[in-house]
């Protein structure tokens, strides 16, 4: 029998939904039963039913120390697959570690993940920062009003869902972080106006980024490229801006698009 809005979902379709719910919960810090029971509004009892099966299939991992809950080594596994011949990072590696060579700075490309930013590919320079190398990591998050890397993607979502960032909490990562919606706004347009977006110790107080958009076939934006180079080291040069548009419009070229 098919479901007719507004019914409830069926018992399998909730438990796989609460699973998925758990792993995103977990991929963003570990938690124990209990928080992640309160952070879904379900009992602890079948908050823990859904671990124990996550458990047992190697989604998930326990430390018995803590009672913390991690994202298990099977996800790796999972998510290593979704870049194995991915039609983007075919062509990026090798021009991300040219301009990383040329600006001694991590070279990034991002893709928006609901309301952040997800690193898929991260290239260090050969001398890499310390104090900024844990957060320029692949698979790194952060939310859309923060790096360069995020306000790209923001800037160029669409409508209704960046009146609904706009319209909800922004927390600060640091002092420099834009939290007040219509700054944000002013910077998206500023974004689109100049194709890239340049943000100063936001993310780290170690940190400076610019990034520009990359476009598919369609023209639709599907991805940033980013350059994060170390703040006490003069931070990004007037060509860096220059350089990252180059990237990022060689990648949309690579993925078919054509500047009419």
């Amino acid at each position: 029998m098919s479901r007719t809005e507004g019914s409830t979902p069926a018992p399998t379709l909730q438990s796989m939904d609460r699973g998925m719910r758990i792993l995103e919960l977990l991929a963003e810090r570990p938690m124990r039963a209990k928080e992640l029971a309160d952070a879904l509004g379900s009992k602890w009892a079948t908050t823990h039913r859904t671990l124990t099966y996550l458990r047992g299939s190697g989604y998930v991992r326990r430390d018995e120390d803590s009672g913390l809950h991690f994202v298990g080594r099977r996800m790796f596994s999972i998510g290593a697959a979704y870049l194995d011949n991915h039609a983007l990072l075919n062509n990026a590696l090798p021009a991300m570690r040219a301009l990383s060579d040329e600006r001694g700075g991590f070279v990034q490309i991002a893709e928006r993940d609901g309301m952040f930013s997800t690193a898929i590919a991260s290239v260090e320079p050969r001398t890499p920062a310390d104090s900024i190398m844990a957060s320029s990591m692949p698979g790194r998050r952060y939310p859309l009003h923060t790096g360069a890397r995020s306000q790209v993607l923001l800037a160029h979502a669409d409508p209704e869902l960046v009146e609904e960032y706009l319209a909800s909490p922004m927390e600060p990562l640091t002092e420099y972080s834009i939290t007040d919606p219509e700054e944000l706004r002013e910077r998206l347009d500023e974004t689109r106006r100049n194709g890239y977006a340049v943000t100063v110790r936001d993310v780290t107080m170690w940190s400076v980024s610019v990034a520009a958009p990359v476009r598919d076939r369609q023209g639709d934006v599907v991805a940033s490229a980013a350059l994060i180079n170390y703040y006490e080291d003069g931070g990004q040069s007037a060509a860096a801006p220059r350089a990252i548009v180059e990237l990022a419009r060689s990648l949309s070229h690579a993925l078919g698009w054509r500047l009419d």
